[in-house]
Parts: structure tokens; C-alpha cells; sequence
């Protein structure tokens, strides 16, 4: 995909990054139908408790890629269990409404992402990240804006209701 955007115009330094850009906006938008617009808030809750969950946990292989298939079924039982009890719908109708729903889901998948990427070493992201996108979702200053930012989207939302 990378060879096909450089064809078509886009600057071979920057075709890593609009080509994780295009992977983030799409799996934002799955996750918007996925979940639907009444349960973002308990997924935030499912992603921040596994995330808790695994980093506490001794016996799990400290394989990067094992670990991330791990989140995502933890994430998912969690999410199962904790969707109707922490309900968090956004209001707003029409375009308003979607914007927020789709801007706060690709928070969330922002958020995924840095804990995921977390875990590899930098020689296995070399081969696929730009110095611009590691920045962004792997530093240490990333890292912790992407654990901080769904709760304050959280909580402006929230107060914007009132």
C-alpha cells in the first residue's frame, strides 16, 4: 500500500504516515459501528481496567504480539461486562453528534495503539513507522496524552450535557 500511495503522489517520507493515518481513520470507523455511540464510555472504561489487568499480570508472556491479542480479549470480556452498567451515550444529533462520536472513538483507537506499540522495541517499529508517527503515538509525552485524553473527552462531554 505504501508503493501505491507513493505512485500516486504522495512523498515517499511521508507515505508511512498517511498510510497509518488511513488504517486509524478505518479502524475508528469500525469501532464506531462496532460499538455504537451508547457504549464508548464503557469501552474507555473496558480499556483502561484490561490495560491495569495486564500490566499487573506476572504470568503472561512478555511477547509483544502475544500481549496484544491478550488486551483484546481482555478488553473485549471486559467490555461485555461493564456496557450496561457504565453507560455513556454522547447527545447531539445529526452531523454534530457523529463528529463526536467518531472523533472520541478514534481517541480511543489512539489510545489502543500507543499501549500496543508500547510494547515492541523501536528496531521492530523501525521498519514501519516514521520518526513523526513514533512521536505521536509512542513516546513517552504520547503515552501518557493518549491514557489522559479519552477521560477528559470524557468529562467535557459529560459537562457539555448539563
Amino acid at each position: 500500500m505504501i508503493e501505491f500511495l507513493t505512485q500516486i503522489g504522495v512523498a515517499k517520507q511521508y507515505a508511512g504516515d498517511v498510510w497509518l493515518l488511513i488504517i486509524f481513520l478505518i479502524i475508528g470507523l469500525i469501532l464506531t459501528i462496532l460499538v455504537n455511540k451508547r457504549n464508548l464510555g464503557a469501552l474507555i472504561l473496558a480499556v483502561y481496567i484490561s490495560f491495569a489487568i495486564l500490566s499487573s499480570s506476572y504470568f503472561i508472556p512478555q511477547t509483544s504480539g502475544v500481549k496484544a491479542i491478550i488486551l483484546g480479549i481482555i478488553i473485549f470480556l471486559v467490555f461485555n461486562g461493564v456496557k450496561k452498567a457504565f453507560p455513556f451515550s454522547i447527545k447531539g444529533r445529526g452531523i454534530v453528534g457523529w463528529t463526536w462520536v467518531v472523533f472520541l472513538a478514534l481517541i480511543i483507537v489512539g489510545m489502543i495503539g500507543s499501549i500496543v506499540l508500547g510494547w515492541f522495541s523501536a528496531e521492530e517499529l523501525e521498519e514501519f513507522f516514521t520518526p513523526l508517527s513514533k512521536t505521536l503515538l509512542i513516546s513517552k509525552e504520547a503515552h501518557f496524552i493518549w491514557s489522559v485524553l479519552p477521560f477528559g473527552m470524557i468529562l467535557l462531554l459529560n459537562n457539555r450535557r448539563r
